[in-house]
C-alpha cells in the first residue's frame, strides 16, 4: 500500500468535465493533489489538498502516482529519476491508447472516459471506509516544504520599491481578480509565475501555451473566452514579449467592445530581460530584447480602450480598478524590474 501517494490533475480530466467527479474523489480519498498548468481548476487552487507550493518535493518522494488525465511530458519530467523516485509506481488514466505507458510503464491502466470511469471509483469507494489519513509524515513534510516555501518569497510580496518584482505585483493581480474570471496566460516568467501566484477555482477557467508551449495564441484565447462566456470577467496576463505576438488583436477587443483586462507585465524582453539598454544596441544587444517600458498601453488607448502605465507597484491596484470599471478593453501596463526572476529553483529548466 502507498505510504507517499500523489494524484496529478491534468487537463484530461478538464475536457472530460469530470470535475464533479473528481472532486468527490478527492474529498473521499483525501489524497494530495497536484495540478498540471490546463489542469488548473478542475479542484480549485485553494484547497487544502493541493501540493502546489510544494510541487518539487511532492513530485519526487511520492511512492505512488495516479495520473489522472495527465501525462509524463516534459512539463511532468517524463516520470523519470531524479524528478521521481526510481521505483515509482504508477496509475494511469487517459482515453488514448497511444498515450498509455509513454516515458514510464503503468502498473495500473485505467483506459477510456475520465468522467465515467471517476465515477465508476467513486462508486466503488462508496462502501468503504478508507482514507488517507491526516497526520502522516508526508503530508508533515509536504506542509512543512510549501510553508518553506511561502516564506521565500515573502519579501518579494512585500517589496514596494519600484520596478516592481513578479511576485508583488502578482499579488495585486492576485487580490484584483474576481473568483470566477477566465484566465488566459502567456509569456516566459510572466507566465510560469503567474500560474503559481493566480489561483483558479473552476474547470476550463484558465488557457495557457500548453503541452507544446504554444506562444501567439494568448489574445486569441482571451477573445473566445469572451465570446463563450460573456458573462464572466476574463483576465490576460501577458509578458511584454508575448504580447507582440498576438497584440494587434488589441483592435480585434476594441471593434467588437469585447471587456477584456488585460495585464502587460514590462520587463523588456523574454525572460530577466537585459540589465541596461547600451548605448549602441546593435553591437551588444540580444536579439530578444525588446523597449523597456514600451507603451503597449497607448496602443489600447490608439484603438479606443482603456490603457494605463505603472510604474510604481504601489499605484498598481489603483489603476487595475479603473480598468475593470472601464466598459470595454482595456490594458494595464506595469514596469518590471529586469533583475526579477522566479525563486531559486532545485533542478534546472526542461530536466
Amino acid at each position: 500500500s502507498a505510504q507517499r501517494p500523489l494524484v496529478i490533475i491534468g487537463k484530461g480530466m478538464a475536457y472530460a468535465n469530470a470535475e464533479n467527479e473528481v472532486r468527490a474523489f478527492i474529498e473521499r480519498t483525501q489524497l494530495p493533489f497536484l495540478r498540471s498548468p490546463m489542469g488548473k481548476g478542475v479542484v480549485p487552487d485553494d484547497h487544502p489538498l493541493s501540493v502546489a507550493a510544494a510541487r518539487t518535493l511532492a513530485l519526487q518522494q511520492a511512492d505512488v502516482v495516479f495520473l489522472m488525465g495527465a501525462r509524463f511530458n516534459w512539463i511532468m519530467h517524463f516520470g523519470q529519476a531524479p524528478r521521481y523516485a526510481p521505483d515509482l509506481k504508477v496509475i494511469q488514466l487517459d482515453i488514448e491508447p497511444e498515450a498509455m505507458h509513454q516515458n514510464k510503464a503503468a502498473d495500473v491502466p485505467l483506459l477510456g472516459d475520465g468522467k465515467a470511469i471517476m465515477a465508476q471509483l467513486n462508486q466503488a469507494l462508496a462502501g468503504r471506509q478508507w482514507f488517507y489519513p491526516k497526520e502522516t509524515p508526508w503530508r508533515e513534510a509536504i506542509t512543512k516544504k510549501a510553508r518553506e516555501n511561502a516564506e521565500t518569497i515573502r519579501p518579494q510580496i512585500e517589496d514596494d520599491s519600484a520596478p516592481g518584482n513578479y511576485y508583488r505585483l502578482l499579488k495585486d493581480v492576485r487580490e484584483w481578480m474576481p473568483k470566477n474570471a477566465i484566465l488566459s496566460a502567456e509569456g516566459a516568467g510572466t507566465m510560469d509565475i503567474g500560474l503559481t501566484q493566480l489561483p483558479s477555482y473552476e474547470a476550463r477557467a484558465c488557457l495557457n501555451a500548453g503541452t507544446y508551449g504554444t506562444m501567439g495564441v494568448g489574445l486569441g484565447q482571451a477573445i473566445a473566452a469572451a465570446v463563450v462566456h460573456p458573462d464572466r470577467p476574463v483576465v490576460h496576463l501577458s509578458g511584454d514579449s508575448a504580447i507582440g505576438f498576438s497584440g494587434m488583436e488589441m483592435e480585434t477587443l476594441c471593434r467588437y467592445g469585447m471587456p477584456v483586462k488585460i495585464v502587460v507585465l514590462n520587463n523588456g524582453g523574454v525572460g530577466p530581460g537585459m540589465p541596461e539598454i547600451p548605448q549602441n544596441p546593435m553591437l551588444n544587444m540580444r536579439p530578444n530584447t525588446l523597449i523597456w517600458g514600451a507603451r503597449y498601453d497607448k496602443m489600447m488607448q490608439a484603438f479606443g480602450g482603456y490603457g494605463a502605465y505603472v510604474e510604481e507597484p504601489k499605484d498598481l491596484r489603483a489603476a487595475l480598478d479603473e480598468a475593470m470599471k472601464f466598459k470595454g478593453p482595456a490594458l494595464v501596463n506595469a514596469k518590471l524590474s529586469q533583475g526579477s526572476a522566479r525563486k531559486a529553483q532545485a533542478f534546472r529548466w526542461h530536466s
